[in-house]
């Protein structure tokens, strides 16, 4: 029962029809108001059941597009948690832990800078966490009232050393501290699956991990005052290629010229170069390496997890790019400059 994977396909297969084709995205381009965008999705089977109660603040600004698109993601990962069985449904709780973050620090901003937020309007996962009192939370009178009772979840390690600041600024350790949290919690529920749901998944997540790495080895060579030592602190283990002495010779480089050739030599490779071959560091090159690198391994309606992980990454590709078209509009960019900056999976 729990390695059947027939129910959770057949519901792929409808929700499925909504993801974007490449008509839809020279349509959605050719649009000058944001509400336009969210028009055309209104009958589209992943969002016309959700937009409505999202519609008239998704039109505000680029952030209220974004939080109604991840809104609606959770809402769809919620959903398909209850075609699996046993260990495969806890993949999907796994998932859905980055959304509860986002959430965390809706609500801390909303302690420290004394305003009172609408629960069910403006957070993602009010009454589906497993983790969190959202309640008990919202209700705090001070910051460290809080911190006291996050302490008490599994978020513990990752906002112990939080301070007033670092949530007005969002600073980038309680980023790097989460995505350890996430991959950690991954690889522990990817490791209770069956063999072939393993390979599959740990194929995927090492790859992201990956790029997750090298973005965040030279964003911190080029940014942030660290040590070397800090820099290995932050990075993630369980990579597929950037792991062990690698991943030290990466950050112990010299400059961000030595760590792009080192990488000129491995496969990851295509991630530093445009379609000239020129060498680049495009944080949509490196998704788009590693979602197309997967999109065309994973196969369709097969009796394993294949299908399920496939179509989150269409969904999380597709989102992303509505939410990069929604800032372009902003700045009134042309249909072919806002080209450049979404990942292509077509």
């Amino acid at each position: 029962m729990g390695n059947n994977f027939h129910s959770i396909n057949a519901k792929i297969g409808v929700l499925r029809k909504g993801i974007l084709k490449e008509s839809d995205y020279e349509k959605i381009l050719s649009f000058e108001q944001r509400h336009e965008i969210v028009d055309y999705l209104k009958n589209n089977p992943l969002y016309k059941y959700e937009i409505p109660l999202y519609e008239e603040r998704s039109m505000r600004n680029r952030y209220d597009t974004e939080f109604m698109l991840n809104k609606i993601e959770a809402d769809l990962l919620g959903k398909l948690k209850y075609f699996l069985f046993s260990d495969d449904k806890k993949i999907i709780e796994v998932m859905l832990m980055k959304y509860e973050f986002k959430d965390i620090k809706i609500i801390l901003r909303s302690i420290v800078e004394n305003e009172k937020i609408d629960l069910e309007r403006d957070t993602i996962m009010y009454k589906k966490s497993k983790h969190i009192d959202y309640d008990k939370l919202v209700n705090c009178e001070t910051f460290h009232q809080a911190l006291e009772i996050l302490k008490g979840t599994i978020y513990k390690k990752t906002i112990a050393s939080l301070t007033d600041e670092d949530v007005f600024r969002l600073h980038f350790h309680v980023e790097m501290k989460l995505d350890s949290l996430y991959f950690l919690s991954m690889k522990k529920s990817i490791d209770k699956l069956s063999k072939s749901s393993q390979n599959i998944l740990n194929d995927y997540f090492s790859a992201l991990i990956d790029t997750i790495n090298l973005q965040w080895i030279i964003r911190a060579k080029k940014y942030y005052n660290l040590s070397n030592e800090e820099i290995y602190s932050y990075s993630l283990r369980f990579g597929n290629y950037i792991k062990g002495d690698f991943l030290k010779d990466l950050i112990y480089s010299d400059s961000i010229d030595a760590i792009v050739e080192k990488i000129k030599k491995t496969k990851l490779r295509y991630t530093l170069e445009d379609e000239n071959g020129n060498a680049i560091v495009s944080n949509r090159n490196i998704k788009e390496y590693v979602y197309n690198r997967h999109l065309k391994k994973l196969k369709d309606y097969d009796n394993s997890i294949s299908t399920l992980l496939k179509f989150i990454i269409q969904l999380n590709v597709q989102n992303e790019n509505l939410i990069r078209i929604a800032e372009a509009n902003k700045y009134q960019l042309g249909k072919n400059e806002v080209k450049k900056y979404l990942i292509n999976i077509h």
